[in-house]
């Protein structure tokens, strides 16, 4: 992918055994490490005696460390523009996005690349709505339906076009309709791109990784090639088997706050701000607690944008990164203008 900086490349960890820690680029001290830690080129793991550590690397590969001692993360994941793995596998949508309950606003797909033509289409449920008039269009579809319930399966003739980009449309019984919301849309990926993907698919399957762990690698791959409904759908599954790792919630917030999903997207952060908190995880509270006063700021619970943001400067201060803490007061002083 041109123009990919090495910061960009995405590697996590997936075990850990004993004392592991990690110092980031910028920062005077270590912090203790978790399952899904992200990890840049630039950063530097510390094991103590008798540790071990595990990463998937940007290139599906793994990188077992069994010895004590301090290891660049490049040293082990290779610092590349061929990097699989990337952090902004596309760009986040305008995020102001309030998701009026109100109207019937689409779920999935909203503005993502799918992979195949078998569409599950689903939309905010309108309190009151008894039926739903539901329009997929684009280049060869022009598909019409009617259903009760919030979602519906495709079940036109038409094939989708590959490379082509579609728009779901539903109306609500009352005549509230999705259009009344920032239009939104989904691609089918080039046949060049989805076998390139699926190669990948079958790479990383290959992989000696925990379950939770391969999917989600899975879900970060997805997310890379901006597949981000199927992510979403692979993370959601791990939360209905009630997983308590703090790297699944916060990657659905993030997919759903970059979908400008921010209703749904709040309710997965908070999920893993607790999980963060009690695993006195302090990185994580300050990523979470940011994007929360972002989110909150969306919905105009301004009071509530501001406590986050400061409670993110408190953590992003304890942890030693002035720089964020700076980009933070930067956020607040605006915000106190805002403030009643």
């Amino acid at each position: 992918m041109p123009g990919l900086t090495q910061q960009n490349s995405l590697n996590f960890i997936f075990g850990i055994s004993g004392d592991v820690q990690i110092k980031r680029d910028g920062r005077n001290s270590y912090q203790q490490v978790y399952i899904g830690t992200l990890l840049n080129p630039s950063d530097r793991l510390r094991l103590g005696k008798g540790s071990s550590a595990k990463v998937f690397c940007n290139n599906l590969s793994t990188w077992n460390i069994s010895s004590q001692g301090e290891f660049p993360v490049s040293s082990g994941c290779p610092s590349t523009e061929k990097a699989i793995l990337i952090r902004n596998g596309s760009n986040r949508v305008d995020t102001r996005t309030p998701n009026d309950p109100t109207i019937p606003y689409i779920i999935s797909p909203r503005d993502t690349a799918i992979l195949s033509d078998k569409l599950n289409l689903r939309w905010n449920a309108v309190k009151g709505a008894t039926s739903y008039q539901v329009l997929l269009r684009g280049p060869g579809i022009n598909w019409k339906t009617e259903v009760k319930q919030p979602e519906v399966v495709y079940s036109g003739k038409e094939t989708l076009q590959p490379g082509s980009r579609y728009r779901l449309i539903v109306t609500a019984d009352s005549g509230v309709s999705s259009e009344s919301e920032t239009p939104t849309g989904f691609t089918l990926l080039s046949q060049e791109d989805a076998k390139r993907v699926k190669a990948q698919i079958t790479q990383l399957q290959k992989q000696p990784l925990t379950d939770e762990s391969k999917i989600l690698a899975l879900a970060y791959l997805y997310k890379s090639n901006n597949l981000n409904a199927a992510a979403i759908d692979l993370l959601a599954g791990l939360v209905k088997k009630g997983s308590q790792t703090t790297a699944v919630y916060q990657l659905l917030g993030s997919l759903y706050q970059q979908m400008g999903l921010n209703r749904l997207a709040r309710e997965q952060y908070l999920t893993a701000l607790k999980l963060a908190k009690a695993q006195t995880n302090l990185e994580d509270q300050a990523i979470i607690q940011a994007s929360l006063g972002e989110i909150d700021i969306t919905l105009d619970n301004l009071q509530q944008a501001f406590e986050s943001l400061q409670a993110a400067q408190s953590s992003y201060r304890a942890l030693g990164d002035e720089q964020q803490v700076q980009q933070l007061q930067q956020k607040l002083d605006h915000l106190k203008r805002r403030l009643p």
